[in-house]
């Protein structure tokens, strides 16, 4: 067998991604299929799909080939969101799940994703590391025949129906969806309109180059949403990544939602009186601040869908959410889950029979900037390790993830991306002047921490 390309770079927080066919290919999936398989055990049941990319078919063949070394019965769900791999796995009572997706990264990467008992998401903490070593080992791979069982079609089915049994929304509300050419593309709008909604889409057909706009959706790729949105007079719109495992709300005044805001409204809205919500500690204030006044308990954690989950679990919270769109149910295996997301702020706005734009406006307003800084992955978190020391000097500082630094005036927080080369940069205030301050403060510590390092 060929040579694996399984560098560092590759095994990440809680996935393994990178450029194909540079950086991974057809003998990397066949040594990572063997390596879980051996993992999850011999005669074990688990899941396998993929998402929309072009390489995507290839790689999955070459990671059943690896799997089918430890005879698991393996059942495919076909081209399917990262929400119906956890729905599957729990569902079905499964031993485990892989995908293969690279969730929002350009089209030319890919990667995978390992799932346990429960849809519980597999990491470097919890079993990645042992893949990874049990990868590089280079087992020989039997040539065996591949037994795979199709639930493709019978899979989607049934999570059309958990999902319908968990909401109610008011018949004929408007809503607009761009599934970014990804794996909810026709999905959604076929579970939507059957939840009685009038659906209007853009980018609805599955095509791996992503064709309408980047695999990932942020502000200054939402355009052709925001412009059906208000141009249609729509009560919402909701944008989903390649895979499917996050989800980011327009309203109807063309504003795009971060994801600590989304979670805001389901604070003030949802949340009961002794219920906990977990949500990572890049999230706005306003999240702790209308769950106290619901009563709710908050729950701060880690960011990454192998963290809230986890806290969920630990603390009993129903749902937990992050400022990058990921929103979890503990009705839904603790799976971050878009869809039901998106199906959940549409009940709201039944409920409360208010756009989603004026369930927005009743929030107060907190000025919030979030960008991305390059850094090379070799020292991203020897810079963060840095920051945290020199950074406790006089400020108060949180350490949960990264360094959080509280400040007159608003805060800030440096975190190294679990997903990139890059520390991410999230700060908040009451007004523009202070955070201007906070964010030029960030920024030279920073550039100082780097310097420091590649000196």
């Amino acid at each position: 067998m060929e040579t694996a390309k399984l560098g560092d770079s590759l095994f990440r927080a809680y996935d393994v991604r990178g450029i194909y066919p540079k950086d991974l290919d057809e003998s990397t999936a066949v040594a990572v299929g063997a390596a879980f398989g051996e993992y999850i055990g011999k005669g074990k049941k688990i899941a396998v799909c993929r998402d929309v990319r072009t390489s995507g078919e290839s790689l999955e063949k070459a990671v059943l080939r690896g799997l089918s070394s430890y005879g698991l019965e393996m059942i495919d769900i076909g081209i399917a969101p990262t929400p119906m791999v956890h729905f599957a796995v729990s569902h079905y009572n499964l031993d485990g799940g892989i995908m293969v997706t690279a969730s929002h990264n350009p089209a030319e990467w890919n990667g995978f994703k390992f799932y346990g008992r429960g849809s519980e998401t597999i990491g470097l903490e919890n079993g990645l590391a042992e893949i990874r070593e049990s990868a590089r080992q280079g087992r020989a791979v039997l040539e065996k025949r591949i037994d795979i069982i199709d639930r493709s079609r019978e899979t989607l089915m049934d999570y059309e129906q958990f999902l319908l049994g968990k909401v109610n929304i008011r018949k004929g509300l408007r809503v607009g969806i761009d599934p970014g050419n990804g794996s909810y593309a026709g999905i959604a709008r076929e579970t939507l309109e059957k939840a009685g909604a009038e659906v209007f889409a853009i980018n609805d057909s599955q095509d791996g180059t992503f064709p309408g706009r980047s695999p990932e959706p942020k502000e200054e790729t939402l355009s052709g949403l925001r412009e059906l949105v208000t141009g249609e007079k729509l009560d919402l719109g909701i944008a989903f990544d390649a895979d499917g495992d996050r989800g980011i709300f327009v309203d109807s005044k063309g504003r795009v939602l971060r994801g600590d805001l989304a979670l805001a409204l389901f604070a003030k809205n949802i949340i009961k009186k002794g219920e906990k919500l977990a949500f990572d500690v890049s999230c706005s204030d306003l999240v702790g601040e209308e769950l106290r006044k619901s009563g709710g308990i908050p729950v701060v954690t880690r960011v990454g869908r192998a963290f809230v989950p986890k806290a969920m679990r630990e603390s009993g919270a129903i749902m937990g959410g992050e400022l990058s769109g990921h929103t979890y149910f503990a009705e839904a295996y603790c799976a971050d889950d878009p869809l039901l997301a998106g199906l959940a702020m549409m009940g709201l706005i039944s409920q409360r029979e208010k756009a989603l734009a004026g369930l927005v406006d009743e929030l107060p307003h907190y000025e919030t900037v979030a960008l991305e800084l390059k850094v090379d992955d070799s020292i991203k978190f020897k810079v963060i390790e840095f920051l945290a020391v020199k950074l406790a000097e006089g400020n108060e500082v949180i350490t949960i993830d990264g360094v959080k630094v509280r400040m007159r005036g608003g805060w800030f927080i440096l975190r190294a991306s679990n997903t990139g080369p890059a520390i991410r940069l999230v700060a908040e205030a009451r007004d523009r002047k202070d955070l201007d301050s906070i964010v030029n403060y960030a920024k030279t510590e920073f550039d100082a921490a780097c310097g420091r390092m590649t000196a």
